[in-house]
């Protein structure tokens, strides 16, 4: 019994190891294939580290911690072809870090999704009633934003549904994806796209909960993210005290 036991062993070894030399040659074409991209969702992944950073003694910065380390993972599970696991974790990301902005204004429900006790609901947090984009919502944490609100919310909604194709088998993403590891550059630049759609909609969720009470050098620490990113949106220019563009009639 132990000689089988030992021969199991090294079987499941060996396999463990091919997979993991099928991976690591993901990463080597998926890396050489899709440098721009990716240095776009490592740029916006650094501007989140940074608010992460300056949220670091919001009662929520535990769950937007966890949530950073999904990115991480769904990101190492896209580059090494991994891709179905890639949008399990892209949207789990998704989930917490706007689930935890938007109860964070709700300390009660927050505590209680803490504990266990409330499950996080994403029709509610995306909710145009009161949810995070709802026009009462705005009206209390950033009234600048009120008229890009249905923008924004069809980004949110869009990656959300695009990452929950991948992960329930839907058909026509099912049949993309591969039976092995092997590389599938459609694949993988698609997740790099909703992952740059995904991250730059969470950092608005932040600017739009947090900018206006953060001290004078939390908004020093971000505000190079919102100018790169949001310079576009009158919301920005006006938070960030940028001239606005004379629109012509």
């Amino acid at each position: 019994m132990l000689k089988g036991s030992t021969e199991n062993a090294s079987s499941v070894e060996k396999t463990m190891l091919k997979l993991h030399k099928s991976c690591t040659d993901h990463i080597a074409k998926a890396t050489k294939s899709n440098e721009h991209e990716i240095n776009q969702v490592l740029h916006l992944e650094a501007d989140l580290a940074a608010w992460l950073g300056v949220l670091e003694s919001k009662p929520e910065s535990q769950q937007l911690r966890s949530a950073h380390r999904d990115f991480g993972l769904a990101f190492y599970a896209a580059m090494s072809g991994l891709y179905r696991q890639a949008f399990s974790s892209l949207r789990s990301f998704l989930e917490v870090t706007v689930g935890a902005t938007y109860l964070s204004s709700l300390e009660f429900k927050r505590r209680q999704w803490v504990s266990g006790i409330l499950d996080i609901s994403w029709s509610s947090i995306t909710s145009k009633d009161d949810g995070l984009y709802s026009t009462p919502f705005l009206k209390e944490f950033c009234p600048e934003a009120i008229e890009e609100r249905e923008e924004m919310h069809e980004k949110l909604r869009q990656a959300y549904r695009r990452c929950s194709e991948y992960i329930h088998g839907n058909v026509s993403t099912s049949q993309l994806l591969p039976t092995n590891i092997s590389y599938r550059e459609d694949i993988a630049k698609e997740w790099l796209s909703v992952a740059t759609s995904t991250l730059t909609a969470v950092i608005h969720c932040l600017m739009v909960r947090y900018y206006k009470d953060l001290p004078e050098t939390g908004k020093g620490a971000v505000e190079g993210s919102l100018e790169d990113h949001f310079s576009h949106l009158i919301s920005a220019r006006q938070l960030l005290g940028l001239p606005l563009e004379e629109r012509t009639s």
